[in-house]
């Protein structure tokens, strides 16, 4: 992944973090806000994927782990939905 990842321009790296950890916020952490609020939030979080584009660029493996971290949030919000799915009184 890291060879594929070194020929990509630094604005893919760049979108692809954004795009991540848009993906991250909006399902882990994300509430209900009035839209200028809302606004700032996602200008604040697209600020911030810029010292991780950065950390990308030093070597971090920034990109590998929000993959992981979005795989693990799609895990739990489906067993959560199996939970919340299956009769109560079953195990």
């Amino acid at each position: 992944m890291k060879a594929w990842l070194d020929g990509l321009s630094p604005l893919a790296i760049y979108v692809i973090i954004l795009v991540l950890t848009g993906i991250i916020y909006k399902t882990a952490f994300a509430r209900k806000l009035p839209i200028l609020k809302s606004l700032v939030v996602y200008v604040v979080l697209a600020l911030g994927c810029l010292l991780l584009a950065l950390f990308h660029y030093m070597g971090l493996p920034i990109i590998p782990a929000l993959f992981a971290t979005v795989i693990l949030i799609i895990i739990t919000r489906v067993r959560l939905y199996y939970s919340k799915r299956k009769p109560s009184g079953q195990q």
